[in-house]
């Protein structure tokens, strides 16, 4: 099959609308770097995306100061996202097994309503989570947070997953257990590591949505030292008391972006794997 080949104005063109996109994304991030890093008294409107000198004592103020918000909210979050990624990778790949690999009768229709799941927005299920948990006695502990956002995540997992067990041929399975292997031997020496790629995806999408999540630990938690960052980071927004600090609420923002991008580039070339089984199965 050839390739068209652009003329020199389409070219252009191309280039032209990526540049723009580029910098329709990347204007928010630098104006966020710039008052993050910029002195406190140098903050005035309009503000110029070149900070007038560089400073880093607003992360040590939102870090360590008395007025600010500490290193506790990151280290909720962090508990949050982790175990809902352990939570639901686990549960995610269990199910996706079931349903890559067995007959189900129902199979087809699961699938497609774990699909539509991820449609309802998240605000939809905010006050019934909020009476249930209520009910359950689950209201401001964490353990019903972490379960919160495992619900959250678990539909998009399982539909993953199951997309990538069904890649892997089940020829090797049936060879691993002709030679003796038992199901526990399968799945942590054959089928976990080709599935790997997919288990890393889902437990990075789950402890994102974890370490930024707002509304479900703004409603499900009330206790100030069970808060993650993201709501704690609101008392820099105090419109009777002076105004909005913008250059703490910068600083805080950008210190939970920092473990999200650190997370990706080190999982960089297993999120972009694939299960690689083409010489594995011949014939």
């Amino acid at each position: 099959m050839e390739l068209m080949e652009l003329s020199p104005l389409q070219k252009l063109g191309r280039w032209l609308v990526l540049a723009c996109g580029l910098a329709f994304t990347l204007f928010p991030v630098l104006w966020v770097l710039s008052v993050a890093f910029r002195p406190a008294g140098s903050f005035t409107f309009p503000v110029e995306v070149i900070p007038p000198g560089l400073t880093l004592d607003n992360f040590g103020t939102v870090l360590f100061a008395r007025r600010g918000i500490g290193v506790g909210p990151y280290l909720n979050a962090a508990i949050y996202g982790l175990s809902s990624a352990l939570l639901t990778a686990t549960i995610a790949s269990l199910a996706g097994y079931a349903l890559a690999r067995y007959d189900l009768r129902f199979g087809r229709p699961l699938l497609l309503m774990f699909l539509a799941l991820n449609f309802l927005p998240a605000a939809a299920r905010l006050v019934p989570l909020f009476l249930l948990y209520v009910r359950l006695d689950l209201y401001d502990r964490q353990v019903g947070l972490i379960l919160a956002y495992v619900a959250g995540a678990t539909p998009l997992g399982i539909w993953l997953m199951a997309a990538t067990i069904r890649q892997i041929p089940i020829r090797l399975e049936q060879a691993a257990r002709m030679d003796g292997a038992g199901g526990l031997t399968v799945a942590y020496r054959i089928i976990l590591p080709l599935a790997m790629p997919g288990v890393l995806v889902v437990a990075t999408l789950a402890f994102v949505d974890g370490w930024n999540s707002f509304s479900l630990p703004l409603i499900l938690m009330q206790r100030a030292e069970v808060q993650p960052y993201t709501v704690v980071l609101r008392q820099f927004v105090q419109p009777s008391e002076g105004g909005i600090n913008w250059t703490l609420l910068a600083a805080g923002s950008l210190l939970g972006v920092v473990p999200v991008l650190v997370a990706f580039a080190l999982l960089q070339s297993r999120l972009v794997g694939s299960a690689d089984v083409g010489g594995a199965v011949k014939g």
